[in-house]
């Protein structure tokens, strides 16, 4: 009997892990314990049956207060469920980080809560809030099928869930190597690929955006509306320009310089003249160019 368990043991250690991301506290509208629950009955079970070892933030032992080897895991595991019930800043990060390094990730979320993402190829699969018997079992059963049927299109190599995939983006992020115990080389280069993954990403974002909503710049503005607008743009580049040079935090840049761009974007999608599409395209390099290089400064310090 002790030879079959520690055989078991030793099965469970050699699975490939899932490394789960979901609340850890009970956000408002939820019962006490309600998603330790969600991952007891629901999620550990569907990892199990798919043949993966379920791991939560909260189960991960921390080596200091950064929490590198959550860190390492949420980047690491060959696979992740997403539970996006509650909107939860943390879990929204975390699953950000997983996409930029273009990890398959099974998203869920409870039965009767909105989407967040309004991108038609992401799949979701749902479970139900009320935790019935019956309900539970039929829940693992559809979430261990979505963790198999994403095991097989990544073998294949067709991404699930690929943000990177689907907006064809240049390439996902990935980590150099680096000293054994050096916690900050790490951070600095995850900080330094999501930076360089957040330009594309969001000139990807944006041309999607406008492919759907083409009519908030339309053909039928006007010639002097087109160059109103490139000359704002232009003076909010200067202006970034001039609070970068006076030390200005970098989130403030970024968000000039990331609304700049989604004006540029639309322009250049839009039905207008060569002259304005090529101007606000040259604009757009010179705000990704100064944000890259508000990055880098920050980084410096």
């Amino acid at each position: 009997m002790a030879k079959q368990l520690e055989h078991e043991q030793k099965q469970v250690a050699a699975q490939p892990e899932c490394f789960v991301i979901m609340p850890i506290a009970d956000p408002d509208g939820y019962d006490k314990g309600h998603f330790s629950k969600v991952y007891e009955d629901i999620f550990k079970p569907a990892c199990e049956k798919s043949n993966f070892k379920p791991v939560r933030a909260d189960e991960v032992k921390q080596t200091n207060l950064i929490h590198l080897d959550i860190l390492q895991k949420l980047i690491d595991s060959p696979m992740a469920i997403c539970d996006l019930s509650s909107r939860n800043p943390n879990v929204l990060f975390e699953l950000g980080l997983r996409q930029a390094f273009d990890k398959p990730t099974v998203l869920v979320q409870e039965n009767g809560t909105p989407k967040i993402f309004d991108i038609a190829p992401l799949r979701y699969t749902e479970y139900r809030r009320d935790l019935r018997y019956r309900d539970v079992l039929e829940d693992q059963e559809s979430i261990a099928q979505a963790i198999a049927a994403t095991r097989e299109s990544t073998a294949k190599g067709d991404g699930v869930n690929s943000i990177v995939s689907i907006l064809s983006l240049a390439k996902p992020a990935t980590l150099k190597e680096v000293a054994e115990g050096d916690s900050s080389g790490l951070l600095q280069l995850v900080r330094a690929e999501m930076s360089e993954m957040r330009s594309d990403f969001r000139k990807a974002m944006f041309m999607f955006e406008s492919v759907n909503n083409r009519t908030f710049v339309g053909s039928g503005g006007s010639a002097s509306n087109f160059r109103r607008r490139i000359s704002e743009a232009r003076d909010s580049l200067r202006e970034a320009e001039m609070m970068m040079e006076k030390g200005a935090p970098l989130e403030i840049i970024v968000n000039l310089t990331s609304r700049t761009q989604k004006t540029l974007s639309r322009i250049v999608d839009a039905d207008v003249p060569e002259e304005h599409r090529a101007e606000a395209r040259h604009l757009f390099m010179m705000a990704d160019n100064l944000e890259r290089a508000a990055v880098s400064r920050q980084e410096k310090i």
